[in-house]
């Protein structure tokens, strides 16, 4: 996803890393963010423990933060920025169980807030609506959210199979918690009739788009 600060392009990745705790992984994330210019990573699955994170930053990468679970080597998300930002930070809210991160500061002089999520395979609906409120109260400027949602926001065009194993009622309720925060499918709005996936589970031999970027309707020009 591309913004803008100034002149200059603002491209949003989010991306499930199935771990980084292995220093050749941390070693080529970084080469590909600087080869296709990432100017904000939202990254999920770091499975860092806290107080243990690795190294995870370059010159071209020097600011990063991670909300990581206090016990176990699972979960985690984390928020990586490129100099190139000359990002100022003004606030920021940690997970002990590392499913979410808020990361508040100007760019420019333009204030946003970035979110990073990683959703639990259950319960998803709670798990958003909880984010969420706390997220109200938090959040200023631009907000720009990516992250696993662990479910497809629309089966019909976000899955293969066009179905979900998450019932109807629960999408719905998600769709709307994020309907009522502004929050719009970056992707989706640019690509209404397409079908493009991010997961496959054997299990249901499905694939399904579950990895989003959300944005504010009146970001999206």
């Amino acid at each position: 996803m591309s913004a803008s600060y100034h002149d200059a392009p603002l491209r949003v990745l989010t991306l499930n890393c199935r771990g980084l705790n292995v220093p050749e992984r941390r070693t080529h994330l970084l080469r590909d963010l600087r080869k296709t210019q990432i100017s904000v990573a939202m990254l999920q699955e770091t499975h860092f423990l806290e107080g243990l994170s690795p190294k995870l930053r370059n010159r071209y990468y020097p600011n990063n933060y991670f909300s990581n679970h206090n016990t176990a080597r699972k979960a985690g998300v984390a928020i990586i920025l490129s100099a190139d930002l000359d990002f100022k930070e003004l606030d920021k809210i940690f997970d002990t169980q590392g499913r979410f991160l808020f990361l508040k500061g100007t760019i420019a002089d333009k204030l946003y807030t970035f979110v990073s999520i990683y959703a639990p395979n259950t319960n998803q609906a709670r798990f958003i609506r909880r984010i969420l409120r706390k997220l109200k109260g938090f959040a200023e400027g631009a907000i720009i959210m990516g992250g696993d949602f662990n479910t497809p926001l629309d089966p019909q065009m976000d899955t293969s199979t066009s179905h979900s194993s998450l019932p109807a009622s629960s999408i719905h309720s998600i769709r709307k918690s994020l309907s009522e925060m502004g929050l719009v499918d970056c992707w989706r709005a640019l690509h209404p009739d397409s079908r493009d996936y991010t997961h496959f589970s054997a299990l249901h031999n499905r694939y399904s788009r579950i990895d989003y970027v959300l944005i504010q309707q009146e970001g999206l020009s």
